[in-house]
């Protein structure tokens, strides 16, 4: 029998972005089975703010060192935090979430003894990135020195699952990323001119020059086009986004995203890699027909030709896009069945369960759903 209540430590070294949407919603659908949770963190902002994400429920432990300090008092500030919330309380797992954490939690916990199951989620492992064959190979080899402490590996898609057994010689499993449910019920209202939208951070590893070259090209030939990028990012790439004519919005909560989703024609996604984009999911989850670049974890969200298009270049996506704007019948028919795809695979109600089966804790009787979670977007 298992003991009442269970217990669960996350821990993180960059709690934003994607990391952040995704612990929102995992540690609420896991409060709503009963299971009491930690989230460990390294504090880079309002903590105020970051405790808005989360239900009240959920204890926030920030790591906190001097703006300045250096790698080894941070290391130490890592590891006298989890030690201590691994002496203070009795857990049933530490889950790691993102590549830095993952590295620095499996060295800190492979010197502690009687330690709980250790499971790591890298959320877009680096290596998986095309055209940066030094930073891949230096990520890869991290992952395999790492991988000598005991730990499982956790994939938020097939193909990142199948890439850390290659790296760490161990089973992985996979947890598809959850979509929030209120996206689910967005009626679509396309606006009058054809809308291209993409969300997220803007920068290299989510395709801005891609992007932005994608929009250029559109509008060099005098297409009636609209290309919208849902988020911010670094100065670089905003700056090359708007020299394309593309409109940034900066960083926008859920409502918002859903809004612009829903009056958008088609959904670029251009990231070189990724482990399996959230945005896509939405996307997929309100109706939205999707065009995103050939690489591990878009293949894992999209199948071509059936809930999405994927394309192998910039020149592929342009006539995809162009295809989608022009045909409004093949539009609907990809978007309905990514609808389709999307509440059987990505719907909260299937990822509590998930989460339950890969923390062994599927004896809980999980209460009914208290509703939907909205928070705030990658």
């Amino acid at each position: 029998m298992l003991h009442t209540p269970s217990n669960i430590l996350h821990a993180t070294e960059d709690l934003s972005a994607g990391v952040l949407v995704f612990l929102a919603l995992a540690t609420r659908e896991l409060v709503d089975a009963g299971v009491q949770q930690t989230v460990i963190y390294r504090s880079q902002g309002d903590i105020a703010a970051i405790a808005r994400h989360f239900d009240p429920q959920v204890r926030l432990v920030p790591i906190t060192t001097a703006p300045h300090a250096g790698p080894w008092r941070h290391l130490n500030a890592w590891r006298l935090t989890l030690c201590n919330e691994l002496s203070g309380r009795p857990y049933d797992a530490v889950h790691l979430h993102a590549a830095k954490a993952g590295l620095l939690g499996r060295a800190i916990l492979s010197g502690v003894a009687g330690h709980p199951p250790v499971y790591y989620s890298p959320h877009g492992l680096p290596n998986l990135q095309r055209g940066h064959a030094i930073a891949g190979a230096m990520s890869a080899l991290k992952e395999r020195v790492a991988a000598i402490s005991t730990f499982r590996p956790v994939g938020c898609g097939l193909g990142e699952a199948r890439e850390l057994e290659r790296l760490t010689h161990r089973t992985a499993a996979v947890l598809e990323n959850p979509v929030d449910a209120t996206f689910f019920g967005v009626p679509r209202q396309p606006a009058a001119q054809p809308r291209v939208v993409t969300v997220g951070r803007a920068c290299e590893q989510k395709g801005a020059e891609q992007f932005a070259e994608l929009a250029a090209r559109f509008h060099f030939a005098g297409e009636d086009a609209r290309f919208v990028w849902v988020g911010a990012g670094d100065e670089e790439s905003e700056d090359v986004l708007r020299a394309a004519g593309v409109e940034l919005t900066g960083w926008v909560d859920h409502s918002e995203v859903r809004s612009q989703l829903a009056r958008a024609h088609v959904y670029v996604q251009a990231s070189r890699w990724e482990g399996m984009a959230l945005p896509v999911l939405q996307a997929m989850a309100i109706g939205l027909p999707c065009v995103v670049s050939d690489v591990v974890g878009n293949r894992d969200a999209i199948t071509h030709g059936v809930t999405g298009l994927l394309a192998p270049d910039l020149s592929a996506m342009a006539v995809q896009v162009k295809t989608l704007l022009d045909q409004p019948p093949l539009a609907q028919s990809l978007g309905e069945a990514a609808q389709r795809d999307a509440r059987q695979r990505f719907h909260p109600s299937r990822f509590r369960g998930s989460l339950l089966s890969l923390y062994r804790l599927e004896g809980i009787r999980a209460p009914t759903p208290r509703g939907a979670l909205d928070t705030a977007t990658s």
